[in-house]
C-alpha cells in the first residue's frame, strides 16, 4: 500500500542515462533485421515444415545471447538514471527521534531460560540500545495489567538507567500483560513531542485477550522478543494485527543493529530530509546479474570476464579503485554506515551532512562540529549543537542552538536544547563555585559557605523528568535519593493504579 503511493512519486536522479535505451532498441532491431535475412529462403518447402526443420533458429532468436546481454544493458542504464520513489531519510533520524520503551513486566519475565532471565536479558538490551543512539528523547514505560510512566523522553540516560535497574514484575499492581495500555500511554507522550517518534516493546509474548484492545494507529512501532520461542503464534497474531516489526532476542549486537533498521525504516517517510529521494537503482543489479548468468555455459567467453571482476572486487567494497567505478563516494559511505564501519565511512562521504553522522557515531564530536559550522542551515546548525553538547563543549553549543533557532524560531526543541545547554553551565559553574569555597573570598566569609558544605550537608537539588541535566547532576540527585527505586515505583505505581480504579469505578486493583 505504501509502496504504490510511493510510486506514485518516481522519478530519476540521473535522466541522460535513459537515452541509452533507445540506442539499445536500435541495437536489437537491427539483430534482428540480420537474423530474418539470413533465413534460408526454400520456397519449395512449405514454410511451416521449413520452420519445423530450421532446428533451433526460433528460439535462438527469441533469447539469444545478443537479447540477453541488451536486456541486462537495459536494466543497468536505468539502474544508472536513479530510478527514486521514496523519501530520503535524515542521517540522524534515529538518533535523534524520541523513542518510548514499553518494558513487559509480567511474572513470566523472570524465566531463566533466557540467562540470566528474560528481564535481565531485557534490561542489558535496553543499556545497549541507549549506548548506541547518538543522541534524542528516550522514555520508558512499564507494563503488565497496567501501565506506568518510569520516566518520561528526557536526552539524558543516566537517571533513567538507575530506575531500569530497579523494575521487576514485584513493583507492579496488577499481574497481567497488556501493551495496549503501554501503546495508549506512550502515544500521549509522543504526541508533546516535535518530531515523530517509536515505541520500543521489549517482551515475551502478550496477552490473547489484548489484541482486539491494541490500537491500530499512532506512533510506529517495534518489539524486541525475549523468549526462546519467539513469543508463539499469539505474539506474531498481535503483530500482524497491530503492524509490529518484531525482533528476537540474539547473544550479540545483531538484534540491536535490526531494531535500530526497523525503527529508521519506519520514521524515514515522517522525517524525510528536505523531500529529497532516494536512489533505489541498485534494485535493479539484482536481474541484471540473474540475466548475466545465463553466460556461464560452454562456448562462451564474455562470462570469463565477469568471472574476473567478481574475484578483483573486494568483499564489502569498501576502498580501491575498482570500488570507485561501481559506487559514488557517498555510496560506499552509505554501505559502510550500514556495516556501523564509522570511520570508513566518514572518509568516503561527501555529503556533509551525512559525513557530520558517521564522525558522531564514530566518537569524534569535535570533528564533526567543526564541518557543519559553516553551514548556516537549521539542520546543520542544530546537529552541531548536538555534536558539541556530546563532546561537552556547552558554550560551543549554546552558539549553535542559537543559530538554529535564529534561522528557525518556530523550532521548540532547538529552543529547548539551547534552554537546557544554558541550565547545564549554570549547573556546573555552580557546582564548581561550591566545590572551591575560595573562588570568591570577598564574600565567603559572610554567606557561610564552607560551613554549609561540610559533611553531607550540602544544598539540596530537585531534578524532574524535564530538567535533563548533566550526567554530574543526575549523579548527585541519585545520592539524595534514600528510597530504594525499586520501593519508591512500587508506591507510586500503586497509588497510580487506585486513582485510576476510582475514576473508572473499577475498585481497588
Amino acid at each position: 500500500m505504501n509502496l504504490l503511493s510511493d510510486l506514485q512519486n518516481l522519478t530519476f536522479l540521473r535522466p541522460i542515462w535513459l537515452l541509452a535505451l533507445p540506442l539499445l532498441a536500435l541495437v536489437w532491431w537491427g539483430l534482428r533485421q540480420r537474423a530474418t535475412a539470413e533465413r534460408p529462403v526454400m520456397p519449395q518447402v512449405a514454410p511451416h515444415l521449413l520452420e519445423a526443420l530450421t532446428l533451433g533458429r526460433a528460439d535462438a532468436e527469441r533469447t539469444g545471447p545478443a537479447l540477453i546481454v541488451l536486456g541486462s544493458a537495459a536494466l543497468m542504464a536505468i539502474a544508472a538514471a536513479g530510478p527514486a520513489f521514496r523519501p530520503e531519510p535524515s542521517p540522524f533520524v534515529t538518533e535523534t527521534a524520541p523513542l518510548i520503551i514499553a518494558l513487559d513486566l509480567s511474572p513470566g519475565m523472570a524465566n531463566g531460560d533466557v540467562p540470566p532471565s528474560r528481564l535481565e536479558r531485557a534490561k542489558q538490551k535496553i543499556g545497549d540500545l541507549i549506548a548506541l543512539r547518538a543522541g534524542g528523547k528516550i522514555g520508558l514505560i512499564a507494563y503488565a495489567g497496567s501501565a506506568h510512566l518510569v520516566m518520561p523522553p528526557t536526552e539524558d540516560p543516566t537517571v533513567l538507567q538507575s530506575f531500569l535497574e530497579g523494575l521487576s514484575p514485584g513493583v507492579m499492581p496488577r499481574v497481567g500483560q497488556r501493551p495496549s495500555e503501554a501503546m495508549r500511554l506512550a502515544t500521549s507522550l509522543l504526541k508533546a513531542e516535535d518530531q515523530a517518534g517509536t515505541v520500543l516493546f521489549v517482551t515475551d509474548g502478550v496477552d490473547p485477550a489484548d489484541i482486539p484492545d491494541f490500537p491500530t494507529d499512532g506512533p510506529a512501532r517495534v518489539a524486541l522478543v525475549v523468549a526462546p520461542d519467539g513469543g508463539g503464534a499469539e505474539l506474531d497474531r498481535w503483530a500482524r494485527a497491530a503492524d509490529v516489526a518484531t525482533v528476537a532476542v540474539s547473544v550479540d549486537d545483531s538484534d540491536l543493529r535490526a531494531v535500530n533498521r526497523a525503527i529508521s525504516s519506519r520514521l524515514a517517510r515522517a522525517e524525510a530530509k528536505d523531500g529529497k529521494l532516494q536512489d533505489d537503482g541498485w534494485l535493479l543489479a539484482i536481474p541484471a546479474a540473474l540475466l548475466l548468468l545465463s553466460w556461464f555455459r560452454r562456448g562462451t567467453t564474455l562470462h570469463w570476464a565477469i568471472l574476473a571482476c567478481a574475484v578483483m572486487l573486494p568483499p564489502e567494497a569498501r576502498a580501491g579503485p575498482l570500488a570507485d567505478l561501481f559506487w559514488t563516494p557517498d555510496q560506499q559511505g552509505a554501505r559502510d554506515y550500514a556495516a556501523h564501519h564509522y570511520p570508513e565511512a566518514a572518509e568516503h562521504f561527501t555529503d556533509p551532512m551525512w559525513k557530520a553522522a558517521a564522525l558522531i557515531r564514530a566518537g569524534k564530536y569535535t570533528e564533526a562540529a567543526a564541518l557543519l559550522e559553516p553551514i548556516q542551515n537549521h539542520d546543520a546548525q542544530f546537529n552541531r549543537g548536538v555534536a558539541l553538547v556530546h563532546g561537552r563543549d556547552y558554550q560551543g553549543a549554546v552558539a549553535a542552538f542559537t543559530s538554529a533557532v535564529a534561522l528557525d524560531p518556530s523550532d521548540r526543541e532547538a529552543q529547548e536544547n539551547l534552554d537546557l545547554a544554558k541550565r547545564i553551565i549554570a549547573y556546573l559553574d555552580e557546582n564548581r563555585d561550591a566545590e572551591d569555597p575560595q573562588a570568591d573570598s570577598k564574600d565567603n566569609a559572610a554567606d557561610g559557605t564552607v560551613e554549609d558544605l561540610q559533611g553531607d550537608k550540602g544544598r539540596k537539588m530537585r531534578i524532574t523528568g524535564e530538567t535533563g541535566l548533566s550526567e554530574d547532576a543526575a549523579e548527585q540527585w541519585m545520592k539524595q535519593v534514600q528510597t530504594k527505586p525499586a520501593d519508591f515505583l512500587k508506591s507510586r505505581f500503586a497509588v497510580e493504579a487506585a486513582q485510576r480504579a476510582a475514576r473508572t469505578g473499577g475498585g481497588s486493583p
